[in-house]
């Protein structure tokens, strides 16, 4: 293959492509504004909702026998509390869009037990948060009583709790952030790889068999190897571009939502640490992926004969990403040498566990070298489709044939 020929078709598909301003507008300019502005206002919505639920009162309605309990005059002592001494039913309880009801009995015969019953619709975030409020006083209510109790028998506090219960988190903070991005970014990296790919692929094939440029191509004195290598190569661009454009506005976008949510202490908890090795490691395999995506979609839209046909394939190919994708968080779904065979599940996992730093070496080697092997098949397939005339010329396509 003829290197200037290749790079002439590169340039010219690169071409194309920043002449269409609403393709340079979707893929590039707008993800990269459009993650810090949506964060920052679900940040200070989220915010305002943390405020409201925090300092908006709620009616607590109490049986009026239990009004002079000691339990009660402590409930009445929190200020986003208005404690109501009422006689309740449930019924009226679900009429009242603000209001949580408490009946409080004393056990007959008892050293002052008490029965607490607490009523109150969950489905609604306000009740349901001032609901652990009330649970937080009763408890701290009977702790109280116990010690006491314990007191009066001259017992020690040890005596009705002889096993002592110590949980020791080992993971760092960095660990912690790392299992948060591992959850959820090699998803969305795979769509912005997938996204930055298929929209310049379809351009570039079914679009251009519209404008009835791709036969006239064919009339030049370039050879079938060399078109592809030109097109997958801008396709392979615009979607290593769209994806890191994408990942760093996300980045840019969570940074401000946790300083916004957390303040700047919290900005210390989401660090992460990867090392050399690891950022390594998730270039290498990011590189790999848009390769075999970018020879994927370009194989596949290559069947569709007009730019609406090709648009149909979009959503089974985004299936063929997400559904692998999403299975990646199953619990217990771990990096193997049987799961880093299988196409974008072991993406994700890969991805999933540098991010972790719990990562394997030869586990991650054996995900690139599968990853090449899917890329490389993908290049014959789409060099397969594209020397078919049938495909070129826009006529009905033998599936049998183009395989056979």
């Amino acid at each position: 293959m003829r290197n200037n020929i290749i790079s002439t078709i590169f340039k010219k598909e690169l071409r194309e492509v920043l002449r269409d301003k609403r393709m340079i507008y979707l893929i590039i300019l707008l993800p990269f504004f459009t993650y810090p502005v949506l964060f920052t206002l679900i940040g200070k919505v989220g915010q305002n909702q943390q405020e409201k639920i925090r300092d908006d009162k709620v009616t607590l309605l109490v049986n009026p026998e239990s009004a002079e309990l000691p339990i009660v005059k402590t409930l009445e002592a929190m200020l986003n509390l208005e404690v109501e001494p009422l006689s309740f039913t449930k019924d009226m309880i679900d009429t009242m869009s603000t209001a949580i009801g408490v009946q409080i009995d004393q056990k007959p015969d008892s050293n002052g037990d008490l029965s607490i019953a607490i009523y109150f619709d969950e489905s609604k975030d306000l009740l349901n948060a001032r609901k652990h409020q009330v649970v937080g006083v009763i408890k701290a209510y009977e702790k109280q009583v116990v010690q006491q109790r314990l007191a009066q028998q001259e017992l020690p506090p040890e005596f009705i709790d002889p096993v002592l219960l110590e949980e020791v988190n080992m993971a760092s903070d960095e660990q912690i952030a790392g299992k948060i991005l591992g959850s959820f970014l090699p998803m969305l990296l795979l769509i912005f790889i997938f996204v930055g790919c298929i929209y310049i692929a379809i351009d570039i094939t079914s679009g251009e068999k519209e404008r009835k440029t791709l036969q006239s191509l064919f009339t030049a004195p370039i050879h079938v190897p060399e078109i592809i290598a030109g097109k997958f190569l801008a396709v392979f661009c615009v979607g290593l571009v769209s994806a890191l454009m994408n990942v760093l506005s996300l980045m840019v976008a969570m940074l401000i939502q946790v300083r916004l949510m957390g303040g700047a202490d919290a900005m210390g908890t989401f660090a992460i640490s990867i090392s050399t090795e690891g950022w390594l490691w998730i270039g290498l395999i990011v590189f790999l992926t848009t390769i075999f995506l970018a020879a994927l979609t370009l194989a596949v839209v290559q069947l569709a004969n007009s730019y609406k046909e090709a648009q149909s394939y979009v959503s089974p190919l985004m299936m063929v990403v997400i559904i692998p994708a999403v299975l990646s968080q199953m619990p217990g779904m771990e990096l193997t040498m049987s799961t880093a065979m299988i196409p974008m599940l072991n993406i994700a996992l890969a991805l999933g566990a540098v991010l972790k730093g719990t990562y394997d070496i030869v586990l991650i080697g054996a995900v690139a070298a599968s990853v090449v092997v899917y890329a490389a098949l993908s290049l014959w397939l789409a060099s397969k489709v594209f020397r078919n005339e049938n495909v070129t010329t826009g006529q009905k396509v033998s599936l049998k044939k183009l395989f056979g």
